[in-house]
């Protein structure tokens, strides 16, 4: 009997535990009425004892007179027993349980915050998390607190929460919310929720792997498939302010090396995109990525969900849920609509949770991949706030985007450039958003596509090796889509008898993008688009027309309204591409650019009877640059090498050539595209006409690309003309790269000036290689400010090969003594040099013996040395130079340290007979200085300009300076920085 009643106890208890809360309201409005007080008292708390006496001071002396502390007998196997249930709990199971209880938790533990951070500090549950972080954890006052902790132990895996969850049920302070919590487990509805999630989870894996694991194998036959991992290469991802303005073509954008160094600091990788800026933030939950079409956000997206799909652990343990939409899809949506529909459309699988998933996102991403392809416009003046609320798809996507829907969750947003201007109604926490950029691919990663796209070293490498050595193939690899059309037609190209002496490899974009048409035409069923000319004119006139409305995506009717009935389905896999949901069709060609190559394409077809003013005449505006690839095109399409390779599938039309020719001609001073037209043309007698009258520094300075680079170089040797004044501008990235491009261009000059440009010794030296490896014209060099340091000494020396130097400028570059050795070595045999510039070089006193080698320069008009501390010990050496210059004109020595000991040596001045212009300002000689500088100077009678501005000269000069004014006859004296009354004085 006795055991009877102890058991009915066990379950009077075990029923008062789970009804706690209800207890606790019970007694605080009619104690005596309530429960057995014995009873009662078991499953109170003292934090409860402490709640119910202050708010109820009649329950005081029940409470006092009562020992609040439970039984340490059923204390134990209560933790016992819970301790068994978390054991025996799956990892996902777990997780779920905690997604569900998170809220209870948080609100139990809240109190005891401090506590809990020691526990997990001393229990290193957190290992990224430094002795600081949890300093500011503690600081923390956010009613978030506890569920950051808990987000981030989540994160770390399933084995360490339930290591923290250990912890709780034996601290004092902490175990009562993780008893509460952990009982519920024993109930049928928890168990039965549990699985509920558990199923969702496992078919939402079950459909992601379905649609993305496996991707079109374009590179075999028709239908091809293979698996994601098998093709995809992780692109370099940047942390980037995206410019809303910059919508470049990625041809025109400045090339993967300078984006890669530009950005080695600020690189993110695909399991640190939603990585938390401040330990004491929640992880990210906005992620922003934007980048050029085909630059691989699509692929990276189907990867993230992929992986997580897989139970890849670096972002299983972030999310228990991530869905993929992609926002094309939406545009089939005419009506209002919810979230909630628009979820469970894309992914039936979220029936039975979606409800608690739109309530309660944490641990959900949520993926909205191509923003800029959906035609609904973002409506952020009506934001829907409810994921049951009816409303327009633009107003869905903004609530999406402001936090309004799915609070707590993760967001990623993928989109183009002329996407981001929707997005600038925006509102981004800094601590909780990430803006990064797709750049492409590094040359490791290009490398990384070829042999897993060949399956083959050797032929990556040799193929590699061709794409090295040509700029323009070189710079469409780094977009993922181009390296695939780039390593498609060269594999190919390296397999065939086509690979011959009498068929070159393909240089230029025309080249490429006609042998990729030809290669689907004629392996790929393309008989039957070429065997029907009014379908391939009409693909093409739809081509040309999305360019012209900047549209990349095509519906039904808009192929209708084109003329195009039908496609082969092989031309439909591998050129024009087709994408079904729910018998909504949307095509769009593989690439923006084979989009623009159509275009181009559409002109040269005998049936075309629209005028090429279109693509020419109209776009003159300086902003638009929509046509811009596909006038590069049209130039390169009349090439010999590409109407050969078409004409064996279609007939072309010369009807647009002399209109072409003639509009490069009008505009070439002022578009560089023209030349970028040039060498797609690659018409040797065509580019030499329009070189003729080109001015050329004009045309360059807005050179913002080495393919601008590639372009010019080849209308300068192409031409062979001399040019005759240069002053290259290498803008502000990739100096060494276009040096390296411009390179062969440089002996065609007479004067060539790179002021101001930071080449380095690394140009310098190719620079001096370009110059020295064939016959140059080269009569003027100009390198003032382009830090060169003492170690360009070496390299300095090849200027002995550069016969017909006649003036060089080294200055703002501290060369030193040691670079200055080097150059004397360079120029110890130029009997021709007439001008010397080395202002501010660093050269010291010790300069002077180097400088004697200046001896065996006897044509010397100009010596700049202004700036150099060479003091009063190289002034004396200098001097004893300067008397076998017979041709000494002007002489610089401001600034050069000189003292009022100088006097003597400055005497020997009278030996220099053509002197015209003298500077020796800022040398502290004083009036001591300036007598002996009187006697050298004297006799000289062509001297027209002497300027002593600072030389710490007294009135004691005044006399001084008079006479010689008179004597000499000088037309300017500068003499201010020194005695006020000197000028008065002398001018008396």
């Amino acid at each position: 009997m006795a055991d009877e009643d102890e058991t009915n106890e066990d379950m009077n208890v075990n029923l008062l535990i789970e009804n706690r809360t209800n207890i606790i309201e019970a007694l605080s409005y009619d104690p005596s009425k309530a429960f057995d007080e014995a009873r009662a008292k078991r499953v109170l708390s003292r934090e409860d004892y402490n709640k119910l006496e202050d708010s109820y001071p009649r329950l005081g002396p029940w409470i006092k007179d009562d020992d609040p502390q439970r039984d340490p007998r059923r204390e134990e196997l209560r933790v016992h027993e819970a301790e068994i249930i978390l054991q025996d709990l799956a990892d996902e199971d777990l997780l779920f349980f905690v997604k569900i209880e998170k809220s209870s938790l948080s609100k139990g533990l809240r109190k005891a915050f401090p506590n809990l951070c020691d526990a997990v500090k001393e229990a290193q549950l957190l290992p990224k998390c430094t002795l600081k972080d949890f300093e500011e954890f503690k600081r923390n006052k956010s009613n978030n607190r506890v569920n950051i902790i808990l987000d981030l132990i989540m994160e770390e895996g399933a084995e360490s929460f339930r290591s923290f969850c250990e912890i709780l049920l034996h601290d004092e302070r902490m175990k009562v919310p993780m008893l509460k919590s952990i009982n519920k487990l024993k109930r049928d509805e928890m168990k039965k929720e549990l699985r509920v999630w558990g199923k969702a989870q496992e078919e939402l894996k079950e459909e992601l792997l379905k649609n993305f694991r496996i991707i079109r194998d374009y590179n075999v036959t028709l239908g091809g498939c293979m698996r994601l991992e098998d093709r995809f290469v992780e692109p370099v991802i940047v942390k980037s302010e995206p410019e809303i303005e910059s919508q470049e073509h990625e041809m025109m954008k400045p090339s993967r090396e300078y984006n890669l160094k530009k950005t080695n600091e600020d690189r993110v990788s695909m399991e640190d995109l939603f990585k938390q800026n401040e330990s004491w933030v929640k992880h990210v939950t906005k992620v922003l990525m934007f980048g050029s079409p085909g630059i691989g956000k699509s692929m990276l997206c189907k990867k993230l969900v992929v992986d997580w799909a897989e139970d890849d652990e670096k972002i299983k343990n972030k999310f228990d849920f991530v869905i993929l939409l992609k926002c094309r899809n939406l545009n089939r949506i005419s009506n209002e609509t919810t979230l909630k529909k628009i979820l469970l459309n894309e992914y039936p699988s979220l029936k039975e949770v979606v409800d608690d998933l739109m309530e309660n996102a944490s641990r959900v991403l949520l993926v909205l991949d191509a923003l800029d392809e959906m035609k609904h416009p973002l409506d952020f003046d009506n934001v829907c706030k409810s994921p049951q609320e009816a409303n327009k798809v633009g107003s869905i996507i903004a609530g999406l985007l402001q936090d309004a829907l799915l609070r707590h969750g993760t967001l990623l947003v993928t989109t183009r450039l002329v996407g981001l201007q929707w997005l600038q109604h925006v509102c981004y926490d800094p601590r909780s958003t990430c803006k990064v950029e797709i750049v492409g691919f590094s040359h490791e990663k290009t490398e990384e596509f070829f042999q897993k796209l060949y399956g083959n070293e050797d032929k990556a490498k040799q193929v590699l090796q061709h794409v090295s050595e040509n700029e323009v193939l070189s710079s469409l690899c780094f977009n993922p889509v181009f390296c695939w059309i780039t390593a498609t037609c060269l594999g190919r190209y390296f397999d065939s008898h086509e690979g011959s002496t009498r068929d070159p490899v393909p240089k230029t974009m025309t080249e490429l993008f006609s042998l990729y048409l030809h290669l689907h035409l004629e392996h790929h069923g393309g008989k039957s688009i070429t065997s029907s000319p009014d379908l391939l004119l009409s693909l093409c006139r739809l081509a040309f027309h999305g360019v012209k409305e900047r549209k990349i995506l095509f519906s039904d009717e808009d192929l209708k309204s084109d003329g195009i009935t039908s496609i082969p389905p092989a031309f439909l896999s591998e050129v024009f591409l087709k994408t079904e949901v729910e018998s909504v069709c949307h095509y769009e060609f593989f690439h923006l650019t084979v989009q623009e190559f159509f275009a181009a394409l559409f002109f040269l077809l005998p049936e075309c009877e629209e005028c090429v003013d279109e693509v020419f005449v109209k776009s003159n505006n300086r902003d638009d640059d929509r046509f811009r690839i596909v006038q590069q095109f049209l130039s390169g399409l009349f090439a010999d090498k590409q109407r050969d390779t078409l004409g064996r599938h279609f007939e072309f039309s010369t009807k647009p050539k002399e209109e072409i020719h003639s509009w490069l001609q009008e505009h070439k001073q002022k578009d560089l595209n023209c030349f970028h037209c040039v060498f797609e043309l690659q018409d040797v007698e065509f580019t030499k006409t329009m070189m003729e009258d080109v001015k050329l520094e004009r045309l360059t300075h807005n050179m913002t690309s080495p393919l601008d680079c590639t372009v010019v170089v080849y209308a300068l040797q192409t031409a062979n003309k001399p040019v005759n004044s240069w002053r290259v501008k290498l803008g502000s990235t990739d100096r060494a790269q276009r040096m390296k491009i411009l390179a062969p261009a440089f002996p065609l000059c007479e004067r060539l000036g790179f002021n101001g440009q930071s080449i380095g010794v690394e140009g310098l030296e190719i620079l001096m290689k370009s110059l020295v490896s064939k016959p140059n014209r080269l009569k003027e060099l100009w390198l003032m400010g382009c830090q060169l340091g003492p170690k360009s000494g070496p390299i300095l020396r090849e200027l002995s090969n550069i016969n017909n130097l006649e003036v060089l400028n080294l200055s703002r570059n501290p060369i030193g003594d040691e670079g200055l050795e080097g150059l004397m070595e360079g120029l110890k045999s130029k009997t021709n040099l007439r001008i010397l510039w080395l202002m501010m070089c660093s050269l010291s006193t010790k300069s002077g013996s180097i400088l004697r080698e200046l001896n065996n320069i006897i044509k010397l008009e100009e010596l700049h040395l202004s700036s150099n501390p060479i003091g009063d010990e190289g002034l004396e050496v200098l001097m004893g130079v300067l008397k076998s210059q017979p041709k000494l004109q002007s002489l610089w020595l401001r600034g050069c340290n000189l003292s009022t000991k100088s006097g003597p040596i400055l005497r020997e001045l009278k030996n220099i007979n053509n002197l015209e212009f003298l500077d020796l300002s800022s040398n502290p000689i004083g009036d001591e200085g300036l007598d002996g500088l009187m006697e050298g100077l004297k006799s000289q009678t062509k001297l027209q300009t002497l300027a002593l501005y600072g030389c710490n000269l007294s009135t004691k000069s005044g006399p001084v300076l008079r006479d010689l004014k008179n004597i000499l006859n000088l037309e300017k004296l500068d003499v201010r920085g020194n005695d006020p009354s000197l000028d008065h004085f002398i001018n008396k």
